[in-house]
């Protein structure tokens, strides 16, 4: 085990270990192609899996451009149509709603006090003035995209509020969002942010999702981010966005995620914030999987956490190209400690420190090959 103590304005250059290497910065690129992750298993007393809840009433959606049919004839469930934009109050569990079909001026919303599967099967929806799918309810929404399925969600350049709901993204659930299924959906942010959840995210094995934002965060949510498995994308262009943010932990347990972010830092007169492919105010946890993150802007950072950064396993690749300006652009920054298993990991500062953390740097020795120096870090096991 190798530890190093270090802090955010600590210029040690640890490049004695191994010298002079030439570095290769890697093309971090999006990849959409989806992976053979086997089987997965379900607990059974886990309320995180659809698998495990029986939704066995079915409400049907069909958009057809500037109108909608809604079917299926459910007991306690009030439907309202207005053009292409559907909302439902529910006032009963067990239910399922299948969208499908396309709309350039269209929106689904949704009022209820229990926990809900919402079904993506070939279904397009942009509103110009909102959320295209809109979750007002703070139990779990079950996000399954339907196998084979191509989806898309986005929004518009402003929002009309009503009264005082949140409405914070493209998709935005007030509950937590759980993924799954076996599909493609693409969410596209022209207001405020893509997805956003005021609870939790979970991402499981199966899909590819490819999310983006010009004019907020790819994804964020309150409670946390859980990613254990599928394709993820996520791609941010404006001042100070975060690819993936949460205000609590950041888990990666499997799959294959690229973040690229380009934009510069936002700067107000008592204040500045930067870009980061990953920002948690809590700790970033990492036990398998990919993950590929480039910040190109100004400042811009891979993985920015405010407590620890723990990465056991799996394979990360960090690159900036951003400039030092009222920001430093880093690699990988924790507030805490930052802590290396046996995990490959590539990051590359062009102008900052590859490894920054406030309390200690710790890695284990038995690695095959190592290059740490300041603007660079490289280990392979």
């Amino acid at each position: 085990m190798v530890v190093f103590a270090s802090c955010e304005n600590d210029d040690t250059d640890f490049s004695h270990i191994i010298d002079g290497a030439e570095v290769e910065v890697k093309d971090i690129e999006f990849d959409s192609t989806p992976l053979d992750e086997g089987v997965e298993n379900i607990p059974s007393d886990d309320n995180d899996y659809v698998e495990n809840s029986d939704f066995y009433s079915v409400v049907k959606v069909d958009y057809r451009g500037m109108t909608a049919v809604v079917s299926g004839d459910v007991d306690m469930v009030t439907v309202f149509v207005e053009g292409a934009h559907v909302t439902i109050h529910s006032y009963r569990h067990n239910i399922e709603y299948v969208l499908k079909g396309s709309s350039d001026n269209g929106s689904f919303k949704i009022y209820s006090d229990y926990k809900m599967k919402i079904t993506l099967d070939g279904v397009a929806l942009h509103h110009p003035s909102g959320a295209a799918l809109n979750n007002q309810c703070g139990k779990s929404l079950y996000l399954v995209l339907a196998p084979g399925s191509e989806n898309t969600l986005s929004d518009g350049d402003h929002y009309i509020m009503s009264g005082n709901e949140d409405m914070k993204g493209a998709f935005f659930s007030e509950g937590q969002i759980i993924f799954s299924g076996s599909g493609i959906l693409n969410v596209k942010g022209g207001y405020k942010n893509a997805i956003v959840s005021d609870d939790y995210i979970v991402f499981r094995p199966g899909n590819v999702i490819n999310a983006g934002s010009t004019a907020g965060h790819g994804i964020k949510a309150n409670d946390g981010v859980k990613i254990m498995g599928g394709v993820l994308n996520v791609e941010v262009t404006v001042a100070a966005a975060k690819g993936i943010n949460s205000e609590y932990d950041v888990i990666v347990r499997g799959g294959r995620t690229t973040v690229i972010t380009s934009g510069n830092p936002r700067v107000k007169s008592d204040d500045s914030s930067s870009c980061a492919a990953v920002k948690c105010d809590g700790s970033f946890i990492m036990t398998a999987g990919m993950l590929n993150l480039k910040s190109t802007g100004e400042g811009g950072k891979g993985i920015n956490s405010d407590k620890d950064i723990s990465i056991i396993s799996g394979k990360l690749n960090v690159v900036t190209l951003g400039d030092k300006g009222v920001a430093s652009p880093k690699g990988v920054k924790a507030d805490g400690d930052i802590t290396f298993g046996k995990a490959d990991i590539y990051v590359y500062s062009k102008v900052g420190r590859a490894i920054d953390a406030f309390g200690s740097f710790t890695f284990g020795s038995d690695y095959a090959s190592l290059i740490d120096s300041k603007h660079f870090f490289e280990i392979k096991y």
